[in-house]
């Protein structure tokens, strides 16, 4: 049966049970959450304080002229729900009343504005200005919303979104080795969903943002009116996350035309020298960022019309010095004349760029007193030459072309069925091309380009423990790329007495599509520069030996001289990717469909003015889809089903040959807000739910490829030299096999019990006005994720006899056995302080300082070449201190109006740093220094230390400071002269991502070394 009939299949019945469940359910549920619009609701008295029936109450958007009319229940309550975000004006009115007008709501996405209206005699109007309140007492979520004046005032390095998000509690940016990941409440950074405009803006292959962390940004920061950034506590509204949830709202068109014009430019000559230890940077950078905002009425009251673009130029040349070695400067003597001077060169300056384009437009149109419709285009494209690693011990040629464009098409059609019901549907379409082309150093004399590119590239060779040199092209390139994603979710909406509920399915169809031949021009891995040169020169037999402790040797023949003597280099590692009765790139092409369904209910009550109560059930699943080999066809089907018996006990051979879909993702979610006094100064919050996240395609992708049957991962070292010698360099083995040839072949299955993550998050508050604009609060978070993915090779020899894993023997003879498991886990509790003053248009602030605690016993996110782990029959050791792990957080932005109209505007960042493994030395305990690999932690006596006991040297600082002053051009508009200064104390922020070393390293992106200097930006805004 195909994967898209078991869908359809399974998908049918749980409609139909849900279906008979929710007909079931007490007509008085409802719900809160708006992912891209706001309510109003209240009630209606009249002078004696008795609820008015019947009463009719109009909200108008005064900048568009919206209107929709709604009319009080039973119990006085009237509910307004999905508007558009705005400034609102509320008239009440009933038979024998007079008409009560309320005037400067502001509305903001996914709030709820709690109104009390109270009609005085006809004869007595009234009129009262609304101001937005300092705490928001029915507000159940543990959540943060960057005002508008943030988003556009902050100085802001690059000036993407997603960095705004890093002012908010419980959110930061580690430095990992795929670049910099946003983590949320100590979760991974592939568990996040971002959201613009209610559509999700996520990679399904990477599980990271669309575009990734290369793309300086992917639409003008002018165009986004509001992101909230909820930590815990997320309504049944909100899914595919085991994380945090980033809300985006662009702006839109109203009845006055409006827009801006921007440049920023940024010089090395404006920025200042860096240095760390023996390491200095001089910067040598170039950078200009422009673009354009424009909104406006297409009809009056009717139609609306927003548009906005953003283009980045930016050069650089890094490099410049390499550390000194003498290992270094034999390397270099090597590379100036092998190969016809191929490699001259190599690891002098290397220049970079990174260039970006942005555009957005969109349509809002209200089709009737009961339809509005919104619709959005956002295209995206962005190119960075030599932008794949930044690493000083690491060639030229070790680098990539990295290229993203990316177009998508969303919308939302909201209905307005009656004064209780409403309808909302959302739907998009998109799709992001990733292609990821080489354009290194290639000669004819390395014989034929396996790849099929054109002349052969350099095998992607690393060396030396110290120092981790690497030349040729990585291991991963090239890559064709792209992927495409179908949204389709509606919910309605009804009100009945105190209760709000919300009704909704969501289908997501994401599929990846990709050439990925992974190790088809191999990769070396040597000891050192000495042992590679002489690998060079004297053939695959040339072995180094090692007799005792202390007495090394090297010979020619493949052998050591004494059967106890232990070979040891220089080849550490051969990896070479092969096709098995196919071309390599053939058997790396697939397609990789995912299905994500949902269905959800969710009641807001306010059983009095003091209470909120936010409950609701979730459910999702993730239908992955069938391997290209069936099950029965697939080259290790003899296993299914059966156990070995080795000297270290009874195994189970783990897959079935499918890759499971979770069908049994529930999620119950619960939140409540309490104000004791009822006088909307003081709020007590709690919230707890549970959470599943999604699975990356890249997760999948090798054990539907690298199966045996499909493709094959061929290996050696210089110790299996007798039975699996690595090829001279830099031949290779055949890059297509037959079946009948297939040996010792690594492959990747999917535990047949695999489940999708699921997080537990709790967090309970407290938050309090002092004054007339002053906010304090205090909370607790506490997140336990199970069910984690880890990659453990089920065939390591330690569940045999130290030399061979248990199905390394057998019918059907198998190497690595790289199973993809949710065995893993993950801690994390957190107290967040916070203080903000947001409203003076003198002065508005918000800091906020985290301590927490992050604990997990396995951090690799999606690198499916690399077992994290010391020992495969001792996990114990693992469950230590998270990558993650910063132990002190404080962000904060003040927004500063001075004498002279100028504004001095300022946000500071602090990251403790993370930690790093340490080494095992004499005694059996650990030596001081840094662990190089997982394997550094196994001590003499067979015992293991625990993982990352010690902290790297990347503690992070950052003060940013924007002065700017506005001129008035009268009816011309306003022109902004602005000058900003990002890392004002020039701190070194030295960036270490890599979990280990450098030597064996399989990460797709990677910074180390110095981070970003002071530098200095000026711009020019008008606005108009």
């Amino acid at each position: 049966m195909t994967c898209g009939t078991r869908f359809l299949a399974r998908l049918s019945s749980l409609v139909v049970g849900a279906a008979l469940a929710l007909a079931c359910w007490p007509t008085s549920l409802a719900a809160q959450a708006q992912a891209t619009t706001g309510v109003i609701r209240g009630t209606v008295s009249d002078p004696s304080g008795n609820v008015v029936v019947g009463a009719q109450v109009t909200v108008t958007d005064v900048q568009t002229r919206f209107q929709r009319t709604v009319t009080t229940n039973e119990k006085g309550v009237f509910v307004a729900p999905l508007l558009p975000l705005g400034t609102y004006e509320v008239r009440a009115r009933a038979v024998g009343l007079g008409e009560r007008r309320q005037t400067g709501i502001v509305l903001r996405v996914g709030e709820t504005v709690d109104l009390a209206l109270k009609l005085e005699p006809v004869e007595l109007a009234a009129v009262t200005v609304t101001a937005t309140p300092v705490v928001d007492v029915s507000k159940v979520e543990s959540s943060t919303r960057l005002p508008n004046q943030a988003v556009g005032g902050l100085p802001n390095n690059g000036r993407n979104f997603l960095n705004l998000t890093l002012l908010t509690p419980n959110v930061a940016t580690v430095q990992g080795p795929d670049g910099d990941e946003l983590t949320v409440a100590g979760q991974r950074g592939i568990h996040n969903n971002v959201s613009v405009d209610g559509a999700d803006f996520n990679n399904p292959f990477f599980g990271e943002q669309r575009g990734g962390q290369r793309p300086p940004f992917t639409f003008n920061l002018d165009a986004v009116q509001e992101i909230v950034v909820t930590a815990g506590g997320a309504t049944a509204e909100f899914g595919r996350s085991g994380s945090g949830f980033v809300n985006v709202i662009t702006k839109s068109g109203t009845n006055e035309f409006k827009g801006s014009l921007h440049y920023f430019g940024k010089y090395d000559w404006l920025s200042a020298d860096l240095a760390h230890g023996t390491q200095t940077l001089t910067p040598d950078f170039r950078q200009h960022q422009f673009g354009f905002t424009l909104g406006g009425p297409l009809k009056r009251d009717k139609a609306f019309f927003f548009i906005a673009y953003d283009q980045q130029v930016y050069d650089e040349i890094k490099q410049k010095t390499r550390p000194s070695s003498l290992a270094l400067d034999s390397l270099t003597r090597w590379m100036d004349t092998a190969f016809a001077g191929a490699l001259r060169g190599d690891f002098g300056p290397i220049s970079r760029t990174n260039d970006a384009r942005a555009g957005l437009v969109k349509i809002d149109w209200r089709l009737s007193d009961r339809h509005n419709l919104s619709l959005k285009y956002n295209h995206t494209w962005s190119k960075q030459e030599n932008g794949t690693f930044d690493v000083d011990a690491w060639a030229r040629s070790a680098n990539g072309l990295e290229k993203d464009y990316s177009n998508g098409v969303n919308g939302s059609l909201v209905s307005y069925l009656s004064s209780r019901t409403s309808n909302e549907l959302r739907f998009q379409y998109s799709r992001e091309d990733r292609p990821r082309p080489y354009e290194g150093s290639r000669t004819s004399l390395l014989g034929p380009d396996p790849t099929q590119t054109g002349l052969r590239p350099f095998p992607d060779v690393a060396m030396d423990f110290v120092n981790g040199f690497r030349f040729g092209m990585p291991f991963f390139l090239p890559i064709d790329y792209y992927d495409t994603r179908i949204q389709i979710l509606d919910n309605i909406s009804y009100a009945r007495g105190n209760h709000f509920f919300k009704l909704g399915a969501e289908w997501n169809r994401v599929n990846s599509v990709q050439t990925f031949i992974g190790f088809a021009n191999s990769r070396y891995i040597f000891s050192s520069v000495t042992g590679f040169l002489n690998y060079v020169a004297n053939d695959s037999l040339y072995v180094e030996c090692r007799s005792g402790p202390t007495r090394f040797y090297t010979r020619t023949t493949g052998v050591c001289d004494l059967p106890a003597d232990t070979i040891v280099g220089p080849v550490l590692l051969y990896l070479q990717q092969a096709g098995v009765d196919r071309s390599v790139r053939d058997a790396g092409t697939q397609s990789i469909p995912q299905n994500e369904v949902a269905l959800y209910i969710q009641d807001s009550w306010k059983p009095d003015p003091r209470w909120t109560i936010n409950y609701g059930l979730r459910w999702e699943a993730q239908i992955e889809p069938d391997p290209i080999t069936p099950p029965a066809s697939v080259f290790y089907s003899v296993y299914f089903d059966s156990t070995v018996t080795t000297p270290r006990g009874r195994f189970t051979f783990p897959s079935d040959g499918t890759i499971p879909s979770d069908w049994k993702m529930f999620q119950p979610r619960l939140g409540i807000a309490y104000d004791p006094q009822g006088d909307g100064r003081q709020v007590f919050r709690a919230n707890a739910g549970l959470f599943y996240a999604r699975i990356p395609g890249l997760n999948l992708a090798s054990s539907r490829s690298t199966n045996g049957s499909v493709g094959a991962t061929l290996f050696g070292s210089s110790a299996t030299v007798g039975f699996l010698p690595p090829p001279s360099f830099p031949h290779q083995f055949p890059s297509t096999i037959p079946a009948s040839a297939v040996f010792l072949p690594s492959v990747f299955v999917f535990d047949k019990n695999f489940r999708n993550p699921r997080t537990f998050s709790a967090t309970v508050g407290y938050e309090r006005q002092i004054g007339s604009d002053l906010g304090v609060s205090l909370s607790y978070t506490h997140a336990r994720t199970d069910h984690l993915t880890r990659f453990f090779n089920a065939n390591d020899p330690v569940f045999n006899n130290d030399t061979i894993g248990p199905w390394g023997t057998g019918p059907r003879q198998l190497g690595t056995l790289t199973v993809v498991q949710s065995t893993a886990k993950s801690r994390y509790n957190g107290v967040t302080v916070g203080l903000k003053h947001v409203f003076d248009p003198r002065l508005q602030f918000q800091l906020n300082y985290t301590l927490s605690f992050d604990k997990s016993d396995d951090d690799n996110e999606r690198d499916p070449f690399t077992f994290r782990y010391a020992k495969a029959n001792n996990l114990g050791p693992e469950y230590n201190w998270s990558d993650r792990d910063q132990r002190h957080r404080f962000n904060g932005w003040a927004l500063v109006k001075l004498p002279g109209d100028f504004y001095l505007n300022n946000r500071v960042s602090y990251y403790s740093a993370q930690p790093v493994s340490e080494k095992c030395g004499a005694g059996n305990v650990g030596n001081g220094q840094r662990a190089g690999s997982p394997q550094d932690r196994i001590c003499a006596n067979g015992s293991v230390l625990k993982r990352n006991t010690l902290r790297k040297d990347n503690a992070y600082f950052s003060w940013d400071v924007r002065l700017s002053r506005p001129i008035n051009a009268g009816r011309q508009g306003q022109a902004e002269l602005i000058v900003e200064v990002f890392n004002l104390t020039n701190t070194d922020n030295f960036r270490d991502p890599a979990y280990g070393g450098l030597l064996f390293n399989f990460d797709g992106t990677i910074r180390s070394g110095l981070g970003d200097p002071r530098q200095l930006q000026a711009g020019l805004r008008w606005v108009f």
